[in-house]
């Protein structure tokens, strides 16, 4: 998670959309951050887990993390912000993460403490219906792609919006409950190939005609958090079980 230096606030694109285009890769211990412009930096994760953790603040509430250094923060700080200072990486290094519910989140009775993560809007996975998806294209003048979305998952296979529906999901040997629906923000309109947002609000102007949901507020929904229930191994192409 990136911070601001001065309170330990967390921004994300929404404030700065060129982070779309930050590319990390992970390879053993170690995670290498790609971005335009700018030259390769690397973060050690066994150093990190050694290291005592500061505090920081999503969406105001505290959260304990680690720093990851100088090297990565004059990195972040120089491509986000053109300064040699102002944000800082951090990490998350306990292995069970959690926050309180959000107040906003507690309309939903299966809003629990021990999904939300610790750096997360709402909890820790989300999937999306590729249906959904396809039919909200046919809606928008831009068509958009599931990354405008960032979801852990992309069911193929089921009928548009029936995820609503869905009370709990097995996908291969791991299954969650579905906790609650995904209300979306202005970050569905920053293009994640090109950092840009779109000139007419899409697709969220659009969202906002058929697909708000009462009692969740003034944002409308697409995707379904979920929370997990039974841990193991998932793989590109797994077969998905759903009970409504």
């Amino acid at each position: 998670m990136v911070i601001q230096t001065k309170d330990g606030k967390f921004i994300t694109a929404r404030q700065y959309p060129k982070m779309v285009k930050i590319q990390p890769k992970i390879e053993g211990p170690k995670m290498t951050l790609s971005a335009p412009g700018m030259m390769d930096v690397e973060v050690d994760f066994e150093r990190l887990y050694k290291t005592k953790p500061i505090k920081c603040s999503v969406w105001d509430q505290p959260v304990e993390a680690v720093d990851c250094g100088e090297d990565v923060a004059r990195w972040f700080s120089r491509y986000i912000l053109e300064d040699d200072f102002g944000l800082r990486l951090v990490f998350y290094a306990k292995e069970l993460s959690m926050r309180n519910v959000r107040p906003k989140n507690k309309c939903v009775d299966t809003t629990l403490r021990e999904d939300t993560g610790a750096f997360h809007d709402a909890t820790s996975f989300m999937i999306l219906n590729e249906s959904s998806l396809i039919d909200l294209n046919t809606r928008l003048s831009v068509p958009v792609v599931g990354l405008n979305f960032r979801p852990n998952f992309v069911v193929k296979g089921a009928f548009a919006y029936e995820e609503d529906y869905w009370r709990w999901v097995k996908i291969g040997e791991v299954v969650f409950r579905s906790v609650k629906p995904c209300t979306r923000c202005i970050f569905t309109n920053i293009d994640p190939m090109t950092a840009l947002r779109s000139e007419n609000g899409n697709p969220l102007n659009v969202l906002k005609t058929y697909r708000m949901f009462p009692d969740l507020g003034a944002t409308p929904v697409l995707g379904t958090h979920l929370g997990l229930r039974v841990p193991g191994n998932v793989n590109i192409g797994d077969e998905i079980f759903v009970e409504a």
